[in-house]
């Protein structure tokens, strides 16, 4: 008889631990997931806009930025990344299908990924600026 109670508590945490990881809608994570989607599209933003600058006063589209990358081709590859990964219309989407926590996860760390990307661009911008 002992067995078989432990067996059902067993059985009841795991349901309940499942429940928790998998089905409950994770607000802190969804929270945390908006602010970041949020941080990297304005960061997106502010440095397109201070490249398309520094290209514009330094008549450097064809300059090249990384591995045969123009400012030209840079700025329009930012633009096609911003239209299909920082779009408000996706994170609407995102916030639709109510994702779980372990997506909230990942995509906050793919968000994290592209904002550390976006700072070292800014840095090159800013240090191109400052040095010529």
């Amino acid at each position: 008889m002992f067995e078989v109670a432990i067996g059902v508590l067993g059985l009841l945490i795991a349901g309940l631990t499942y429940k928790k990881t998998y089905l409950d809608r994770p607000k802190e994570e969804l929270e945390h997931f908006i602010l970041q989607f949020k941080t990297t599209q304005s960061t997106s933003k502010k440095v397109r806009e201070q490249l398309q600058l520094y290209a514009e006063e330094n008549n450097a589209y064809e300059q090249e930025m990384f591995g045969g990358i123009t400012v030209r081709n840079y700025l329009i590859m930012m633009e096609e990344s911003f239209d299909k990964n920082l779009s408000d219309d996706l994170l609407k989407e995102v916030l639709n299908v109510k994702p779980s926590k372990l997506l909230l996860i990942s995509m906050i760390e793919s968000l994290n990924k592209q904002l550390d990307a976006l700072i070292l661009v800014r840095n090159l911008i800013d240090s191109t600026r400052y040095s010529s």
